[in-house]
C-alpha cells in the first residue's frame, strides 16, 4: 500500500489485493518519441532535418503532464521521415543535458541535422507542438512573447512560514555577500511549484527565527533555483528542494538529513549548543 492513511488500510483490509505494479518507465513503452542516449543522440539528431528533443526527469510534475501531450503529437508525424520527437532523461545522461546547460525541467529544444537551432518556449499543449513542427522556421520568427517577471519570493515564504522573514532571499547579486562572512550557512534551493518545498518552509523559518538572536553567525538563506539558474548550476542542483551547508562561505556538502525543526537544529549547532524550541 503506497497510501497509509486510516481509510486506505481499513480498504485493504476489507478486499486485500495486490497494488497495480508501477508503470513502465517512458523509454519502455511503444510510442513514437525516440528516446536518445549518450551512445545514440548525435548519430540519429544528425538524420534529421527537424527534431524536438524533450530534456526531463521522471520524477518532474510538469514533465508528467507534458509526456502524454507531446507523445501524441509525435504520433501526428510518424510518417514523416524528416521530423522526430524525441526525448532524453537527465537522470540518467547527464552528460547531454550539461552540454546543453539544461537547468530545469521539462526543456525542450529544437535541431536540425544535429545541430542546435533555438529553444523551444511555445506552449507545452498538443497543439503548439504540432503547430511548431509543421513549419519551424516560421514559428521561430514569430515575436516571442514578454516573459512574466520572476515569483516575488516573499510571496513564496510569508504565507505558510512564520519567521520567513529571517531567512535569507538569496539571488545571483546577493548570495556571495551573506553567505561569504557567514561561519555556517544552510540554502534551500527550491521552486515555487514544488510540493516538497512548500512542506519544508515552515520547520526552515522557524529554525531560521530561532537561531535569529543566539547564533548570528549562522545563517540559513533561500534561492528560487527557477529564477536565478546559474547559482543552481553553479552548486549542481538536479532537483527540489535541495540544501546545501556551507563553512566560512565555503561550499562544504549537501545536507541530506530531516528537515524537521530539531533535525536542522542539530546539524547546524549540535547537541552540545541548545536552542530554545
Amino acid at each position: 500500500m503506497h497510501e497509509r492513511t486510516a481509510e486506505k488500510i481499513v480498504e485493504f483490509l476489507k478486499d486485500p489485493k495486490a497494488p497495480p505494479p508501477p508503470e513502465p518507465e517512458w523509454s519502455e513503452q511503444e510510442t513514437d518519441v525516440v528516446h536518445l542516449n549518450e551512445e545514440s543522440y548525435k548519430a540519429i539528431l544528425k538524420k534529421k532535418k527537424s527534431a524536438l528533443v524533450m530534456f526531463y526527469a521522471p520524477w518532474c510534475g510538469h514533465c508528467k503532464k507534458a509526456k502524454p501531450l507531446y507523445t501524441s503529437a509525435a504520433e501526428k508525424f510518424k510518417d514523416n521521415p524528416k521530423v522526430m520527437f524525441s526525448a532524453v532523461d537527465c537522470t540518467k545522461s547527464q552528460s547531454i543535458c550539461k552540454e546543453y546547460e539544461v537547468q530545469g525541467y521539462p526543456t525542450i529544444k529544437y535541431f536540425s541535422f544535429g545541430k542546435f537551432i533555438s529553444d523551444y518556449e511555445s506552449e507545452r499543449t498538443e497543439e503548439a507542438f504540432v503547430e511548431f513542427m509543421t513549419n519551424p522556421e516560421e514559428q521561430m520568427n514569430k515575436p516571442k512573447p514578454t516573459p512574466p517577471p520572476p515569483a516575488d519570493p516573499i510571496e513564496f515564504w510569508k504565507d505558510s512560514a512564520p519567521g520567513y522573514e529571517h531567512v535569507h532571499m538569496l539571488g545571483s547579486s546577493t548570495f556571495d555577500s551573506i553567505i561569504g562572512p557567514s561561519r555556517k550557512a544552510l540554502v534551500m534551493f527550491y521552486a515555487p511549484w514544488c510540493g516538497h518545498c512548500k512542506n519544508a518552509k515552515p520547520a526552515f523559518a522557524s529554525v531560521a527565527s530561532q537561531l535569529a538572536s543566539t547564533h548570528q553567525d549562522i545563517v540559513l538563506g533561500a534561492v528560487d533555483a527557477t529564477a536565478h539558474r546559474d547559482l543552481g548550476s553553479k552548486y549542481s542542483v538536479k532537483g527540489f528542494p535541495t540544501f546545501i551547508y556551507f563553512e566560512n562561505g565555503e561550499f562544504a556538502s549537501e545536507y541530506h538529513g530531516g528537515r524537521g525543526e530539531q533535525d536542522l537544529v542539530q546539524f547546524l549547532i549540535g547537541s552540545t549548543d541548545k536552542v530554545e524550541l
